[in-house]
């Protein structure tokens, strides 16, 4: 399957549009092959300012497409991952909402085989990918998490093939 582009969007509702959003695409299951799963993932940027892509970890499966610019507040992109069955699709993503020591990081993890999501928000530093990979095998389908520290939130949540990772401060 060839990459795709992606459109970002404007969001003003938070949840009307979310629940619109998860029944359009839960509704889609996409598969390129009976050895080929293809997975969507939605981000949306609900802070008060832009959050940049920091890095993406796959453990299993690739991307199709990805915006990697800024994501600017009240906006989101849906975005596609590409992995082989039944392993399907398992990787995580970092956003910040800036580049000195007062910035905030957000992580999240998907594993389409296991339907598990994991969400964290930390001051930023580096991410271990193996602490990460055991926390999002102790998850369940969706985690909220708030920072005791720079009060910001994430939530991660997945349905199927279809993820969701929102960020809040």
């Amino acid at each position: 399957m060839a990459e795709t582009t992606v459109e970002v969007f404007s969001v003003k509702n938070d949840d009307a549009e979310f629940e619109k959003l998860k029944h359009e695409l839960g509704n889609k299951e996409i598969r390129s092959s009976d050895q080929e799963l293809v997975m969507q993932t939605t981000i949306r940027n609900f802070t008060k300012g832009n959050v940049h892509p920091i890095e993406k970890h796959f453990w299993h499966g690739r991307n199709l497409s990805f915006w990697e610019n800024a994501l600017w507040p009240n906006s989101g992109f849906t975005a596609t991952q590409q992995g082989t069955l039944p392993q399907g699709v398992k990787f995580g993503l970092v956003y910040a909402d800036g580049h000195d020591t007062t910035a905030r990081k957000f992580v999240v993890a998907f594993d389409s085989a296991s339907g598990k999501a994991y969400a964290e928000a930390r001051p930023i530093g580096p991410v271990d990918w193996n602490v990460v990979e055991v926390k999002l095998g102790m998850a369940g389908e969706k985690t909220d998490y708030s920072d005791p520290i720079l009060g910001g939130r994430t939530v991660a949540e997945i349905s199927g093939v279809n993820a969701f990772a929102t960020f809040y401060n």
